[in-house]
């Protein structure tokens, strides 16, 4: 019984229910509120049609000019039109319906008025046509004003006025004025595109457009970038958000209302953001992380970080380094930067109370003292354990934020860590075993490389050429020292082909091997001539005629030969023995130049310059592309790094990185072509020691150099009579 009586209870609950939704299903929509949010035109005569534009108008609601009745001739919820009444005065105009009583404005009988005008809207500098009458007058010229800013008037008739909207305008009432009297038309919709964020990115960036005139609605607002359409997200009279379309292009915005374009600034397109380095990988909060890499955003506000998921604000923003201060308890997890929406991953990050975020130095041999900086060291040396690729270190000293350590006798290349009981914290990067080690003569040896030596080369085996224009050879020199003259003979100048050992050479200026060990050599014995000496021995002409001079070769990937040719510019030479001329000024026959991926050579265009040239592979020439005439040891961007006059040689890494021998700095520089930045690679000091860079010491003279397919140099160090090899792991 109990359950018959609860199942009926239910039963009728929910009949009653059903028959509520059905009484709100038929419940008439709810009428909007009665307003009048404008009329236009405020003037004219008799018969002049005057709209009204609001909300709520009933059907049978009367517009009164003073105390006559206007006749309607068009109506609905949102706007009604009437003609002016016959007989009427300048006075109120008022809506009235059965229960209210609405004053609209005041509606001046006279001959000037302003019955419409096209367009309705767009930006400044745009013509309008305003139509209507009383417009003429001798007495004095009209004028023509948009929400109060006067515009210019660009010619008139009775019935005809064109303008040209003004730059500071905005949306509001248009007005003529004649000869003191007035008469205001529609509202005209001044369409601006004042701020756009972010101005660069990529396909699918979040756009902000800031301005004025917009729809409301997204559908009616147009916008595209270069002419590519985007998806309108969000929109306001004042605000949208776009999305960058999948097949955008660099170039300019615009947004597009009711027919009216509005032309904005460009919108350039960038790659993705590339993290190379992040440091500390663990830490504490109150520690500073900084992250290293290509491609970011110099607005803080448009790289986004997060940690673990957390996101992280920036603090200050470079195109290459971001800085930001941990948050602590993030917990642990991956670093990703978003730049304008385009993301990228980033190393593993411990949320922890040890962390390294530096070393210094971050190369070195075994016996090297390196600084460790970071957080939550202990400050008794034992208790901090550190790595060199898994090798024990000695601990010096510690603190809390920094370790004092000598690197292991078995040194290798490899990760650096230190431990503290339970917690383990690795370094950015790994730790490179690299330094300076003489693989040829020195001060004293009775080394043959002299004021003569003028070119070195390397082939794919590692062994190391070096030529001389004071006896005519080109000697080998392989990786355990040992020398012997590989062509030419000793003091016999002279031109003849043939095998090496046969063959004799004039004074060689330079030589280059290509990937399949072919050389060339830059010789002149009576004329400057280029030589070839392929894998098995032959020697032969590559080129007898065309030079002006021996010069300096250089090589693109591609294995095709360049060559200097000093006051007389630069050559690109052919197999089939023709020459093109690609630069027409001085080139310096100290600095052997390099050419990248794209073509553009870069060169110093006089021997006492500390800044180099670039030839563009489009033809355009920057004699300053690269530092500048204030000398000194400066890194940074191409233009305010600085190097010391009279650069060495340049040649291209495997990563089509220029590396640049700066002799009077005695150092290695490296130009990241894709960042625009100058770094330091290696910077030892005056004088004759190998060892860890800080340990090494050369001398000024050191003439171009080469590089191994394992991505060692060699420098051809003059006043030490020695073969000099930078090794980097």
């Amino acid at each position: 019984m109990k359950k018959i009586i609860t199942y009926l209870i239910s039963f009728l609950l929910l009949a009653a229910i059903g028959m509520m939704e059905a009484c709100r299903k038929n419940d008439p929509p709810m009428a909007k509120p009665l307003a009048v949010n404008s009329f236009y035109p405020n003037s004219g005569n008799a018969g002049t049609l005057v709209t009204l534009l609001g909300s709520g108008f009933p059907a049978d609601g009367k517009v009164m000019f003073g105390d006559r009745v206007a006749e309607v001739l068009n109506h609905n919820d949102t706007s009604m039109v009437v003609r002016a009444p016959e007989n009427g005065q300048t006075g109120k105009l008022t809506l009235v319906t059965t229960d209210k009583t609405i004053e609209v404005g005041t509606y001046t009988y006279q001959q000037l008025s302003v019955r419409s005008f096209f367009p309705s809207n767009g930006p400044a500098g745009m013509h309008i046509r305003i139509s209507g009458e009383g417009f003429g007058n001798t007495t004095s010229p009209a004028a023509v004003t948009i929400n109060g800013v006067s515009a210019t008037v660009v010619s008139v008739s009775d019935t005809l006025i064109v303008a040209e909207v003004p730059e500071d305008a905005s949306s509001g009432p248009l007005t003529v004025v004649v000869d003191g009297k007035s008469s205001s038309g529609a509202m005209f919709r001044f369409q601006a595109i004042k701020a756009i964020k972010p101005l660069t990115g990529g396909p699918g960036t979040k756009v902000v457009i800031n301005g004025s005139g917009f729809e409301a609605a997204p559908a009616g607002n147009l916008v595209d970038f270069n002419g590519k359409p985007a998806e309108v997200l969000e929109a306001t009279e004042s605000r949208l958000v776009v999305l960058a379309p999948a097949d955008i292009t660099t170039g300019p915005l615009s947004v597009t209302v009711s027919g009216q374009k509005i032309p904005g600034p460009a919108f350039t397109i960038v790659p993705s953001p590339i993290i190379e380095v992040v440091t500390p990988l663990s830490g504490p909060k109150g520690l500073e992380m900084s992250i290293s890499g290509l491609n970011f955003s110099k607005e803080a506000d448009e790289n986004i970080v997060t940690i673990n998921g957390t996101v992280v604000p920036v603090k200050t923003a470079t195109a290459t380094r971001l800085t930001l201060v941990l948050p602590g308890g993030t917990g642990d997890g991956k670093v990703v930067l978003a730049v304008n929406d385009q993301k990228v991953d980033g190393p593993h990050f411990k949320d922890q109370n040890l962390g390294i975020v530096q070393v210094m130095p971050a190369t070195g041999l075994a016996g090297t003292k390196v600084t460790i900086t970071g957080a939550g060291f202990s400050t008794v040396a034992a208790e901090n354990i550190v790595t060199f690729n898994g090798i024990p270190a000695t601990v010096e000293s510690a603190t809390e934020t920094s370790l004092v350590v000598t690197t292991p006798a078995a040194l290798t290349t490899g990760a650096l860590v230190v431990r503290r009981a339970a917690l383990e914290a690795h370094a950015p990067a790994e730790f490179l075993r690299a330094g300076v080690q003489t693989i040829y003569g020195g001060p004293g040896t009775g080394s043959f490389i002299s004021f003569y030596a003028t070119g070195i080369a390397v082939d794919s085996k590692g062994n190391i050429y070096v030529s001389s224009r004071g006896d005519g050879t080109i000697r080998k020199i392989t990786q355990d020292g040992q020398v012997s003259v590989y062509a030419g003979i000793p003091n016999v100048m002279g031109t003849k082909n043939g095998t090496r050992a046969e063959a004799t050479f004039g004074a060689i200026n330079s030589i280059a091997i290509d990937a399949a060990d072919n050389m060339y050599v830059s010789d002149q014995y009576t004329t400057p001539v280029i030589r070839k000496i392929t894998p098995d021995g032959m020697v032969s002409t590559f080129i007898g005629s065309g030079l002006t001079y021996s010069g300096k070769l250089f090589l693109n990937k591609a294995g095709e030969v360049y060559i200097t040719q000093m006051y007389q510019g630069m050559l690109k030479v052919y197999a089939s023995g023709a020459t093109e001329k690609l630069f027409n000024l001085t080139v310096s026959d100290v600095c052997q130049p390099a050419i990248d991926a794209a073509g553009n050579i870069y060169f110093m265009n006089d021997d006492y310059n500390s800044y180099l040239s670039r030839l563009a592979a489009g033809g355009g020439y920057t004699t300053d592309y690269l530092g500048s005439s204030d000398m000194g040891h400066v890194d940074g961007t191409r233009a305010t790094a600085r190097f010391q006059y009279g650069i060495g040689g340049l040649l291209m890494d495997k990563d089509n990185n220029m590396l640049i021998l700066d002799r009077w700095n005695y150092a290695i520089r490296k130009y990241n072509l894709l960042s625009g930045e100058v770094s330091t690679m290696m910077k030892a000091g005056n004088g004759f020691a190998d060892g860890s860079f800080d340990q090494a010491k050369f001398s000024s003279n050191t003439a171009g150099f080469a590089m191994d397919k394992e991505g060692s140099i060699y420098i051809l160090d003059i006043n030490n009579a020695a073969v000099r090899k930078v090794f980097l792991r």
